[in-house]
């Protein structure tokens, strides 16, 4: 069977078996695509359980070293600073504060240190300069 008629009379003649064939690829992988992925979860739009106790939080503070020049506090001596405090610092890391920052020598290169604390000892971090780390959200861990 031609289809021909179908398309009009501009002289194109197109298998019927081939324009099935072709449209069915067109309509079935694509929905064979949208029920893999369906069935991949993602129907839980609930929040976090509440419930869950938050044991630890992560705090930063800068690390103040500057650009062309580095230089500033290491990770070791951010966490003198809190032990110091009285406050227990756990898994230490560096991180950036995520801003951006006009290239200058000498000014500021957004590097922090991170660290988990017990969500208990939070006020005895801050008053050692130390902030909750969810007050940067473009914030992230990067090598030290």
């Amino acid at each position: 069977m031609q289809l021909g008629g179908i398309l009009g009379d501009r002289g194109i003649n197109i298998d019927a078996g081939i324009f099935l064939e072709n449209t069915m690829r067109m309509i079935y992988i694509p929905l064979v695509a949208l029920a893999t992925l369906a069935s991949c979860g993602g129907g839980n739009d609930s929040k976090p359980d509440q419930s869950a106790p938050i044991l630890a939080v992560a705090v930063f503070k800068s690390s103040e070293s500057t650009q062309c020049v580095g230089g500033g506090l290491t990770l070791t001596a951010l966490e003198a600073q809190l032990t110091a405090a009285g406050v227990k610092a756990s898994a230490g890391s560096c991180g950036h504060d995520g801003r951006a920052y006009a290239a200058s020598c000498g000014g500021p290169d957004g590097r922090i240190g991170i660290f988990d604390i017990p969500r208990t000892q939070v006020q005895a971090a801050a008053a050692a300069g130390f902030v909750p780390l969810s007050s940067l959200p473009g914030a992230g861990k990067i090598p030290c």
